[in-house]
């Protein structure tokens, strides 16, 4: 087994127990102290976004330039990156600091609760600057073959920590303004142990080189990748982060909480999409390369049939469960009310992922510059739509924003590619998934329920989880996928048997 894929293998299983680790915090520990919980993604979100704006696609060019700069500068490749984002962060850092009241008197005046901005500025900006340098260390250790021990130190822990940090504010240990402390004491020390991690691997080396040291072509070209992908990060953020940012500053930190709740599960029917398109990816990179369209369109299509089948049967698990799951967290009267969050934020994932690659048809082909124009408008909706139906409705609203957003946004991209490749993902199957979506759903929300949680959740699970897999073969769908899951139910139940 080469390094890559011990690296791989070794980073998916502890990918599964950070999982573990996440379903148990978001159904024992998060309910506890909502306050908290909205607290804390608020000023990660918020930090988040703000380290997009503050790097500008800086730590971007980690990877991409490695390769073709290692040799030439092989002591100081570092150097010029850190000088390339430090220089970015200190203009950005003037631009804001120029019109950082401009910025919040407009806010205040759209009713935004501006006063958290400014109680936690220092917070965030010091978060955001410990996002970009910790993110540039990874990506290093990353060139060097490395994924395993920075996502210990950098995600599992985190999964671990959060927590525990809300614990310690539900038991009174601490007051929910630590949090923000808490946050930077462990980002702090993931820098330092990620630093000390690079610096065995011999990855850590500085000089005196700076991006000064490039030639005037490769310092354009670098600038030019750079801003471009920046642009692209900051409208992919602006679409992923901006709910759980503008929800605080227009409601409360509990409704932050309760609608990261439900974001955090209906993030579960994605995992099938984000599993396929790394794969994905560079079969369509290079079949544009090579001008196969035939290829692109059966990846295309065969792409959005398996996550479509995958994500739906996912959505439908949990929709049919969904009482019974929040009926176990703690605090359920003040979470039960908002369960529409979850449906429509499922419903935006899902109709992403049966629109499947069309991003990546795009990005590798020579319309690519339109991605960032589409990315750009997505993100423009998002913004004006979540904060039209935030006010309006609450964090329903939000996540009914963002399913619209979703939809058109997907609805653009759709029509430029079958415009200009006369291709498109659908088929006869993905009608015939949706149909057995909607008649699994309405099966199981008419399913009696028992006075134990566990017997509803497990002969609900079963029941439906058989007849979708019976409405499959009656609609004939022929899907690689199915039969991948006919022999892992197989050899789970033989591994079962011999058990006994």
């Amino acid at each position: 087994m080469g390094i890559i894929a011990r690296q791989g293998f070794k980073r998916s299983i502890l990918s599964i127990i950070g999982s573990l680790i996440g379903v148990i915090s978001l159904l024992f520990i998060y309910p506890l102290s909502k306050d908290s919980y909205g607290f804390a993604q608020f000023l990660i979100s918020s930090a988040s976004f703000f380290a997009i704006f503050f790097s500008f696609g800086s730590t971007s060019l980690v990877i991409r330039y490695f390769p073709e700069l290692k040799d030439k500068y092989s002591k100081g490749f570092l150097s010029i990156i850190f000088s390339v984002t430090f220089l970015v962060i200190s203009v950005s850092t003037i631009f804001f600091s120029v019109f950082k009241h401009a910025i919040i008197n407009f806010l205040g005046k759209l009713d935004f609760q501006t006063h958290i901005i400014n109680e936690n500025l220092i917070v965030i900006y010091t978060l955001s600057v410990l996002f970009i340098i910790i993110q540039i260390l990874i990506f290093q250790s990353a060139n060097f073959k490395r994924i395993v021990i920075p996502f210990v130190i950098h995600e599992l822990s985190f999964k671990v920590f959060l927590p525990v940090l809300i614990l310690l504010v539900f038991m009174g240990k601490i007051e929910i303004f630590h949090i923000g402390t808490g946050l930077l004491f462990f980002y702090l020390v993931s820098f330092i142990l990620n630093g000390i991690y690079l610096k065995n691997l011999g990855g850590l080396s500085l000089n005196k080189n700076t991006f000064l040291a490039l030639t005037k072509k490769k310092m354009k070209e670098l600038l030019s990748y750079m801003g471009f992908s920046g642009l692209n990060i900051i409208s992919e953020n602006l679409t992923t982060q901006i709910d759980r940012i503008m929800i605080p500053l227009l409601l409360t930190m509990s409704s932050n909480g309760i609608y990261s709740i439900f974001l955090f599960m209906s993030n579960t029917i994605a995992i099938p999409a984000t599993s396929i398109y790394p794969i994905a990816s560079p079969i369509i990179s290079e079949s544009m390369l090579n001008g196969d369209i035939q290829n692109v369109k059966s990846i295309y299509k065969k792409t959005s049939l398996n996550s479509f089948i995958a994500g739906a049967f996912i959505f439908v698990l949990i929709w049919i469960n969904i009482n019974d799951i929040v009926s176990i967290m703690p605090g359920k009267d003040g979470i039960s009310p908002f369960i529409n969050v979850f449906l429509f934020l499922c419903i935006a994932k899902l109709f992403d992922m049966v629109t499947s690659i069309n991003s990546f048809i795009l990005i590798y082909s020579k319309y690519y510059k339109y991605n960032l124009v589409f990315l750009l408008i997505l993100a423009l909706m998002n913004i004006v739509f979540n904060y039209h139906f935030i006010t309006q409705y609450g964090i329903v609203g939000a996540a009914l924003g963002t399913m619209i957003s979703v939809f058109i946004y997907n609805i653009i991209k759709l029509i430029f590619i079958q415009m200009k490749f006369r291709i498109n993902p659908f088929s006869k199957s993905t009608l015939s998934i949706f149909l057995i979506l909607i008649i699994t759903v309405l099966i199981g929300r008419y399913l009696p329920a028992t006075p134990l949680v566990v017997i509803n959740f497990i002969y609900k699970s079963l029941l439906i989880s058989g007849i979708y897999y019976f409405l499959i073969k009656i609609f004939k769908i022929e899907s690689e996928l199915i039969p991948t899951g006919e022999k892992l139910v197989v050899k789970i139940f033989n591994f079962v048997i011999r058990k006994k």
